[in-house]
C-alpha cells in the first residue's frame, strides 16, 4: 500500500490532448489537465483516498476527493486510453460501423489503471509513464488479493 501511495503522489500534474475523429460529428481537439494529491492508501481498511482536480480547456470540470475500498474490486487492468475505448465500445454493444466513425488518439499516449467495481462502475487512474503504470498495476492487484477484492483481468 504505500508503494501504491507514493507512486500515485508521484503522477503529479498531467497534461494530454485528445484528438478526435469523428467522420459523422466532424473532428475536434480537447486540452485536459489532471492532477492527484493528497493519496493515502489505508492498509488497515484497504481504502484509497485522493483528491482529484480536472479542467478541459481551461475550465475546471471535477474537484473532488473520492475514496474507494479494495474489497469492492472485480477486476484490475492495464491498458492504454485507445484500448480502453474499444473495450468501452465492446461493452455498449456498439456497432461495427460505429467503431470505423469514432476514435481518439491522446498526445502523450495516456495508460490507465482501472478497476471495475460493482454495478459497472470503474475507479482509474492516469499515467503518462508506462512502467509507473505497471508498478502501480502490479501492487494494486496484490493489495486487492489481499483485500479480498478480485483482480481479475476485464
Amino acid at each position: 500500500m504505500q508503494l501504491i501511495q507514493k507512486e500515485l503522489n508521484a503522477v503529479g500534474r498531467l497534461s494530454f490532448t485528445v484528438h478526435i475523429f469523428d467522420q459523422e460529428e466532424g473532428n475536434g481537439t480537447s486540452k485536459y489537465i489532471e492532477e492527484l494529491s493528497n493519496v493515502v492508501a489505508d492498509p488497515a481498511t484497504c481504502t484509497i483516498r485522493y483528491h482529484w482536480w480536472r479542467s478541459m480547456h481551461g475550465d475546471v470540470v471535477n474537484d473532488e476527493d473520492v475514496s474507494f475500498s479494495l474489497r469492492d474490486v472485480l477486476g484490475l487492468s492495464m491498458m492504454n486510453e485507445e484500448q480502453a475505448e474499444k473495450k468501452q465500445y465492446e461493452a455498449e454493444r456498439a456497432y461495427p460501423e460505429e467503431k470505423q466513425t469514432y476514435h481518439t488518439k491522446f498526445v502523450p499516449q495516456v495508460y490507465l489503471v482501472m478497476m471495475r467495481k460493482p454495478e459497472d462502475n470503474v475507479e482509474g487512474f492516469k499515467f503518462i509513464d508506462k512502467k509507473q503504470a505497471d508498478r502501480v498495476a502490479q501492487s494494486m492487484s496484490h493489495a486487492v488479493e489481499l483485500c479480498g477484492g478480485k483482480n481479475v483481468p476485464f
